[in-house]
């Protein structure tokens, strides 16, 4: 496991790095009041993340200015959920389900599959204890009738202000 981290701002997921740990209530409690303006976790309306903190997917921002998805993944949530190689550089995730039917027109599912058409990157957290373990950023790489699958990126355009000048990020290097 990596290092513990303490996120005030959601543009502070952009620069985690791989095994990066997040205790579940900094989670929970950023994806709540990044939408107060009057919270200490508020970092303007482009950085708010939606849906609420006990959904699976969560975004920053807003359509079509997506800035990041973000996904928290608990094994045994879903029988295919999962990595599919020993290097955890292909990962797959199903869609979000109501009584096992998928509404692709719902909003979480929808920002998956515009993932490859906007290009933001998409950050896996995976369930250790009571925190989350951030997996690296990935993109979608196939969308199946039930999952997509991701891969691991190795870089991706800054979206933080302190690297306004769009310079790649490195993200994962073999």
């Amino acid at each position: 496991m990596g290092t513990l981290k303490l996120i005030q701002y959601p543009s502070q997921l952009l620069s985690l790095t791989i095994s990066d740990i997040i205790n579940k209530q900094n989670l929970s409690q950023l994806i709540q009041k990044s939408k107060k303006d009057d919270s200490e976790n508020w970092e303007g309306k482009d950085w708010i993340i939606k849906n609420t903190p006990q959904q699976g997917i969560n975004w920053i921002g807003e359509h079509p200015n997506i800035k990041a998805v973000i996904i928290k993944t608990k094994d045994g949530s879903y029988a295919d959920d999962g990595w599919k190689n020993n290097e955890k550089t292909i990962y797959s995730y199903s869609f979000k389900a109501a009584k096992g039917i998928i509404n692709f027109n719902d909003s979480a599912n929808r920002v998956l599959i515009n993932q490859p058409i906007s290009n933001y990157p998409i950050l896996l957290f995976t369930d250790s204890s009571n925190k989350w373990e951030f997996q690296g950023c990935f993109k979608i790489i196939d969308i199946l009738e039930k999952a997509v699958i991701l891969e691991k990126m190795i870089s991706f355009p800054s979206l933080n202000d302190k690297n306004s000048d769009n310079d790649d990020v490195i993200l994962y290097k073999n």
